[in-house]
């Protein structure tokens, strides 16, 4: 008899787990977001941040930090990007800060597939890198580290890499997963005439590029990038923190 009753007693229990995560527990996971007091910008050429450092036990479905970027194309130099100029940089960037900002403005940091959409839906791609996997750099070893973002002109040209725990990377553009081929095809964040060609970027070769109608003289290209962190629910998807931005920077010419 009371093996019968022990029986009938976990199968409630059991029943009551499986209902709970049929309900969408998934939904209260908690992914911490990275605060703009952790984000410090020189200019249109750098970004040091201060990755936060978590208990992977607390946090078991953390997996790594991924940088969302978009590249636009301007008549116009700024040394200092801001909301007072992105308008008159390209209309699109002002766009897409507006459309991103009531998410990086927000307390709340319950993880959700959506933001992983935003992006997608405004073209943004995921950072890459050269010879590396950016989510294994980025992964667990990456937290309480401190991360840099160089896109300073030097001479001899450095391309713009991305530095972390003394090791450096060379920043390379996405190809969408294989839906297009950027060009040049070393993907660096150069500013060459292939990658702010307007022919390549309305022909979607260019699918990270913006452009900007009407330039007679030079034309800029800029990149503005957000930081989000990224984890995997029970049911194997990505989920993510709020964004947060980073900024908009300057490429250099080759």
């Amino acid at each position: 008899m009371k093996k019968k009753i022990y029986f009938v007693f976990f199968a409630a229990v059991w029943a009551f787990v499986v209902s709970i995560g049929s309900c969408g527990i998934e939904d209260y996971l908690f992914l911490f977001s990275i605060p703009s007091g952790s984000i410090s910008v020189t200019l249109n050429q750098e970004a040091v941040i201060r990755l936060p450092d978590v208990s992977l036990t607390d946090y078991y479905y953390f997996t790594h930090f991924t940088i969302y970027y978009r590249i636009y194309v301007s008549e116009k130099f700024y040394p200092m990007i801001n909301t007072g100029n992105m308008n008159e940089l390209n209309a699109a960037l002002s766009s897409d800060y507006n459309a991103f900002l009531p998410y990086t403005n927000t307390d709340t940091n319950n993880a959700a597939a959506s933001i992983g959409t935003l992006f997608n839906n405004r073209h943004y791609y995921s950072l890459m890198l050269e010879g590396a996997d950016i989510d294994d750099v980025l992964g667990s070893s990456a937290l309480g580290k401190t991360l840099t973002l160089d896109f300073i002109e030097s001479s001899p040209r450095s391309a713009p890499n991305l530095t972390i725990d003394n090791r450096k990377y060379t920043l390379q553009r996405s190809t969408g997963n294989g839906l297009f081929r950027p060009m040049p095809m070393n993907r660096y964040f150069f500013n060459t005439s292939e990658l702010n060609d307007p022919l390549n970027i309305t022909t979607g070769i260019n699918a990270d590029v913006v452009n900007k109608a009407d330039i007679t003289g030079t034309r800029y290209t800029y990149t503005a990038m957000y930081i989000v962190v990224t984890g995997m629910d029970s049911n194997f998807s990505s989920i993510y923190s709020v964004p947060s931005f980073i900024g908009v920077f300057y490429l250099p010419a080759p």
